[in-house]
């Protein structure tokens, strides 16, 4: 489960839109202006940036205007993924309107990899061709693109991967060169290829660039850039282009995906996957093709074609994660490795990246895939998480890869096969050296709901914030303490659930996807609930539903529930106080540390034991509530037990951290030699915590004499609480006290619904000779273990 984690806006302007829900919204997309709130609301291609803000934009104008005076041959060096091939289109349409005599290449993902070689380059020779414009690669091509000025070829970059500490000597547009003060620094490779096609229009005079908008918007959503400032104007109106397009190519995918009305997660998830599949199983070419063809039928026999071919993408998918699985199953110490890299010689290149980044979706850590050659290089993706910059922490080991490229959460790379276990040492190390926390799944909520927002007006409202995507993702809202009244599976594999909540007596339906498994069968009467808002539509009716993304327990009612019911769970079960051989080597004393904390709870995924309520009452600031349990472990990861029983716990040989003690020195044996490591939190003030918990689980004999006093006049009614909160002792102690005269027939005890009776014998011992707990031997031992373990730390 995913941490819960409500945005925090440092700085709020309440004047951004006169509706609260998406006033809101806006300041937790980073918009801080009333005049950027509009244009964000309102994209439109009049707050386009001029293009010849880019870097070298003039120089690449004037010399395509030179190529086409002098009828040169101009040739696109595509890449083969989405982005490139729309790139290439792009172009290639662009091109063909503007009378060039132009043909594109994209290498071979197989045989050839990712970027610019020096035999494509002497293939391109031989067509005759001046010019080469590469889109989507090149940033790096260094000796490539000296080598192909050397054989009497021009060559312009237009690229958008981050840029190493050289770049070409040559007419180069990429808005992350250091040099460049474009103001959108997250284009795709397609955004570049447009920007140099508004320019030339721009140049000619002429109108309609908005037309190649369509196949921008799909390289853009594909690529995963930010879908904000002039990326949001993109997709934005791209959408429109593509909802209305006359491009064969883009009906034929549109009518064999079965998109009638086209979004980005339609963009995302049905058009996508198609295109990628070719470059990624057969040839890129091929969606070249479809995008820059106007025969409709040919249109519709290759667009079945990609479908076919992202069936078999996906199976071959499916085998390689189940491979990747087992192997991380059998080779991974996922409490201490940061960083996954695996490589076989059965894998598919062109798919490992998809399967990376499905890796990485389930364990929260950046995952390397490399196919091995039979020449011993390896090559492969890899895909990060924020907070640890794929290309960056690359780059420290370019001195052991072939080469590389790529941006912040994906790279492609080749490496020797020898020198992978050096790289997985050096990016398992660089990872340790990064905030633990960014190891940890969030989950990022826009805001907090009451009843009064859950409106239509409210979920139409939202709908201005669409395109959806990277940067700019569906708004999540939060509602806390929602009464479940009912839950029942639906969909043809019963995977779903469709629940019926209740806040305040208003109910709400709610659809959670893909949740059986998970809430089904919990108990938890009161939810917290993360949701979308939508309409939903159905004969004609509409009504509001929350589409759900994740629940748990009522927070607020759990930490109550532990507060409270924390004596109940007390139960001493040491009897051995002369254990006087422990061997203390098993045992890792720690000072008290909150990193060391999160590390265990989001990688060791152990047991945390729990004993004092002091501690208790720290955790709760700590943790996730849902992981927490009484006495004995129930299958959760990273649990923490409090008041632990432990004969009664079966730590499976797992880590155990003991946050303050264990109550006697049987229980310190018993962790030892049922866990496979132990870890021991101490502080300056463990010794007198452990004064203060046996002070609350012993009984003093003048508190029995009052209560068995109290008897000789009248029975005693009531609740253990209730008697406890009478005689000034907390719920333990009392049972203990009720216990104690049962035990030794000083009074009988009887109990419905649980309220007891206490009734005085009238035969009894003399009270003054019960002999109670004393505690002073298992207190000494334990606190000698501890001041020996304080005093070495």
């Amino acid at each position: 489960m995913k941490k819960w984690v409500i945005r925090s806006l440092e700085q709020f302007n309440q004047n951004l839109h006169k509706n609260r829900i998406i006033n809101a919204l806006l300041n937790s997309r980073g918009i801080k202006a009333q005049k950027e709130a509009a244009q964000f609301l309102n994209p439109s291609v009049e707050h386009l940036f001029n293009p010849f803000l880019l870097k070298d934009m003039d120089r690449a104008v004037d010399r395509i205007d030179l190529a086409i005076t002098r009828r040169e041959k101009i040739v696109i060096y595509g890449d083969y993924d989405v982005d490139g091939i729309t790139s290439t289109s792009i172009l290639i349409r662009a091109f063909r309107k503007l009378g060039v005599d132009v043909s594109f290449y994209i290498p071979d993902r197989l045989n050839e990899g990712y970027g610019i070689n020096k035999e494509a380059i002497d293939y391109i020779k031989q067509l005759a061709t001046d010019l080469i414009i590469t889109v989507d690669c090149g940033i790096t091509a260094i000796e490539e693109v000296e080598y192909a000025k050397s054989i009497g070829m021009d060559i312009i970059i237009t690229d958008h991967h981050e840029c190493k500490e050289q770049i070409p000597n040559t007419i180069v547009i990429n808005p992350k060169r250091y040099d460049c003060t474009y103001p959108n620094k997250n284009l795709a490779g397609c955004g570049v290829a447009f920007k140099l096609v508004q320019a030339l229009w721009m140049k000619y005079n002429l109108s309609g660039f908005e037309d190649f908008l369509d196949l921008c918007a799909i390289g853009t959503v594909a690529d995963i850039v930010e879908l904000t400032g002039e990326n949001r104007i993109i997709v934005s109106e791209g959408i429109k282009k593509i909802q209305k397009s006359e491009k064969s190519g883009i009906k034929a995918l549109k009518n064999v995906a079965g998109i009638s009305d086209v979004t980005s997660y339609s963009i995302a998830f049905q058009i996508a996957p198609r295109i990628n599949a070719v470059g990624r199983l057969s040839d890129a070419r091929i969606a070249v093709e479809l995008f820059t063809t106007t025969d409709e039928d040919k249109a519709m026999q290759i667009a079945k074609y990609l479908d076919q071919e992202n069936r078999m993408r996906q199976k071959i998918e499916e085998e390689i994660l189940n491979e990747s699985l087992i192997m991380i199953q059998n080779y991974y110490d996922l409490s201490n490795d940061r960083v996954i890299i695996l490589s076989s010689p059965y894998w598919h290149v062109g798919v490992v990246g998809i399967v990376a980044s499905r890796l990485v979706e389930r364990f929260h850590r950046p995952v390397i895939l490399l196919c091995e050659d039979k020449d011993g290089k390896c090559k492969g993706s890899g895909r990060s998480i924020e907070g640890f910059n794929l290309f960056e922490n690359l780059l420290k080991c370019e001195d052991i890869l072939v080469k590389f490229g790529g941006h912040e959460l994906a790279a492609g790379l080749t490496i020797e096969k020898d020198k992978i276990d050096e790289l997985r040492y050096r990016l398992n190390n660089l990872a340790k050296q990064v905030d633990v926390e960014i190891f940890l799944p969030k989950m990022y909520i826009d805001m907090e709901m009451t009843e009064e927002d859950i409106t239509f007006e409210t979920a139409e409202v939202i709908k201005k914030l669409e395109p959806y995507g990277f940067g700019n993702p569906s708004p999540l809202f939060y509602m806390e303490n929602l009464k479940v009244l009912s839950k029942r599976v639906v969909g043809n594999n019963n995977k779903h659930l469709k629940l019926q909540l209740d806040k305040n007596n208003i109910t709400y339906d709610g659809v959670y996807f893909n949740a059986c498994d998970e809430f089904k069968d919990k108990d938890w009467e009161n939810i917290d609930v993360v949701f979308n808002l939508d309409i939903n539509e159905w004969n004609n009716t509409k009504n509001l539903q929350l589409m759900i993304k994740a629940v748990r327990p009522h927070t607020k009612w759990i930490s109550d529930y532990f507060k409270n019911n924390y004596f109940r769970y007390l139960k001493f079960i040491d009897n051995n106080n002369n254990i006087e051989e422990i061997n203390l080597d098993k045992i890792k004393f720690i000072n008290k540390d909150e990193n060391f904390l999160k590390e265990f709870v989001y990688f060791k995924k152990g047991y945390i034991l729990v004993s004092s309520k002091k501690s208790l009452e720290e955790l709760m600031y700590f943790t996730d509530f849902y992981k927490v349990t009484f006495s004995k472990n129930d299958g959760f990861d990273a649990q923490i037990i409090i008041c632990p029983q432990v004969d009664e716990i079966d730590f499976m040989n797992s880590e155990v951290l003991i946050y303050d003690f264990l109550p006697g020195l049987y229980e310190y044996d018993k962790v030892i030699n049922r866990a496979k490591c132990v870890y021991n939190f101490i502080d300056a003030n463990i010794l007198q915590n452990i004064d203060e918990f046996y002070g609350d689980v012993s009984i003093k004999k003048e508190i029995i004499l009052n209560v068995y006093n109290d008897l000789s006049n009248n029975d005693i009614t009531g609740t253990v609480d209730e008697m406890a909160l009478k005689y000034n002792v907390n719920p333990y102690q009392m049972y203990k006290i009720i216990m104690t005269l049962k035990n030794n027939n000083f009074i009988r005890v009887f109990i419905k619904n649980d309220v007891l009776k206490l009734i005085k014998n009238q035969d009894t011992n003399d009270l003054n000779a019960l002999i109670l707990d004393d505690y002073t031997e298992k207190i000494k031992g334990l606190k000698n273990l501890l001041y020996n373990a304080v005093w070495e730390v």
